[in-house]
């Protein structure tokens, strides 16, 4: 393995701390949970509810889904439409055809980078604010171009590192 190759290899370990996303993820899920059984027993109970409950259960779903979708590039649990590699091309012609496949998909997810981050600008200009917790919607908008990055770090690392591409997708 010659220097370039094995100095690759580490800077794509380097960058996949996968299981961070994956945490995240559960934090999340088990956050939006609390917050939901607490704001009704206080609706049922009291006849009080938090008035921020209900965004920040909202926010919280949006950033725990864009973190799943850049989760799920590492375990190829994406859902796809392989029959057409798969069954109408030679064995032999699968793999390239794998491959224009993924960088078809990190083309598709570098343009929703630009253009989430274009809208991102635009929110920032705007200063527009969420209604009752009044963060910078920003934060919001800008887990798409964020995930989009995720999702186009752990295709490299599927391409370069793991040759996804030479095994059969089902």
């Amino acid at each position: 393995m010659s220097s370039r190759e094995n100095s690759t290899r580490t800077f794509f370990e380097s960058i996949s701390p996968l299981e961070s996303k994956t945490t995240v993820s559960s934090v999340f899920i088990l956050a939006m949970s609390v917050i939901m059984v607490m704001n009704v027993i206080l609706r049922y109970c009291f006849h009080f509810s938090f008035n921020w409950s209900d965004e920040i259960i909202r926010y919280l779903c949006i950033y725990m889904s864009f973190l799943g979708v850049a989760a799920s590039w590492k375990y190829g649990t994406h859902i796809g439409v392989t029959v057409f590699v798969e069954k109408m091309f030679p064995e032999k012609s699968r793999k390239y055809f794998r491959l224009l496949s993924d960088i078809v998909t990190i083309i598709f997810l570098a343009l929703l980078s630009y253009f989430g981050f274009v809208l991102v600008g635009r929110i920032v200009a705007s200063s527009q604010t969420s209604p009752a917790l009044h963060l910078p919607m920003y934060l919001i908008y800008g887990t798409v171009p964020a995930s989009a990055l995720l999702s186009i770090i752990q295709m490299l690392l599927q391409i370069f590192r793991h040759k996804s591409y030479l095994q059969p997708r089902e």
